[in-house]
């Protein structure tokens, strides 16, 4: 498929866009479950917080930052694409000023949170030092070069269309939800990731206590549920429109989207649940 368009940089974008997507669904379903543990007791939720301490999942979660700030970015660079079509032809300058964003924000991030990942515990991670280790810098670095060594070849190829709007009914009410939810979203998640994974020592802290002191405010708890619906919903319309891109039998569109409303449901369901229930023990 990919040597259809011969390396155009909307095209990358079109699959880095599809694929941070499903794997930020993947791990919202995960994360929502994880997180309902609490409802069972500080024993059973601090050991899986412990799991997440792991340098394997650490690294994920470095990855999981730059799949949620690329998809929010260049998510912005299409429904601005889709609501005022004139500008497609200011596209390519519009993916050069993504990815100018994307590394200027990623990497301090990715700084930050490797040095906590280096350091552990609850130690908190100066800036300074961060910056003096050069070990903190390759995962970055390696990702920076890996992409631009990609994308920056293919700058002066031709341009791709604009999606177009749906006419009616459900697939344009969907068509403007995913895209006012993503607006949104960029400011719930990138919030809640900042304050989760980036402060005061990141998931170094985050433990049984933390989160039960968080939910005993009821900002948090609505802030929290907003999250989720906005999320899941989001997902759930995304995930559905790359399973009808991929999936043509009606019998197995039909299982496919069955699955997945299911799944989305009962976890939706456990989140809110846990959200509007959890007393702490």
């Amino acid at each position: 498929m990919f040597w259809r368009y011969r390396g155009d940089p909307s095209m990358w974008a079109w699959l880095l866009h599809r694929l941070t997507g499903v794997g930020i669904f993947v791990f919202l379903l995960a994360h929502i479950v994880d997180t309902a543990l609490i409802g069972w007791g500080r024993d059973l939720y601090d050991a899986m917080m412990q799991l997440y301490h792991h340098p394997v999942f650490r690294t994920g979660e470095i990855l999981l930052f730059g799949a949620v700030l690329f998809h929010g970015l260049n998510g912005l660079r299409v429904i601005v694409l889709d609501f005022a079509p004139s500008t497609t032809v200011y596209q390519r300058q519009m993916l050069i000023g993504v990815a100018v964003v994307f590394f200027v924000t990623f990497i301090p991030a990715a700084l930050v949170m490797f040095g906590q990942m280096l350091h552990g515990g609850s130690e908190h991670v100066s800036w300074d030092n961060t910056l003096t280790d050069w070990k903190a810098w390759l995962p970055t670095l390696s990702v920076a070069f890996a992409i631009f060594s990609v994308y920056a070849p293919t700058v002066n190829l031709p341009r791709l269309q604009a999606s177009v709007r749906p006419a009616g009914g459900l697939e344009l009410y969907g068509w403007l939800f995913i895209r006012i939810s993503g607006v949104l979203l960029i400011f719930l998640v990138l919030g809640h990731l900042i304050i989760m994974h980036l402060l005061d020592g990141g998931v170094n802290r985050v433990n049984y206590d933390f989160v039960a002191q968080r939910l005993a405010t009821p900002f948090w708890r609505t802030y929290d549920f907003v999250l989720l619906v906005l999320a899941m919903g989001h997902g759930v319309w995304g995930m559905r429109n790359v399973l009808l891109d991929y999936i043509h039998r009606p019998i197995a569109r039909l299982v496919a989207l069955s699955l997945l409303y299911t799944a989305a449901g009962v976890v939706l369901a456990l989140g809110a649940i846990v959200l509007f229930t959890f007393q702490p023990r």
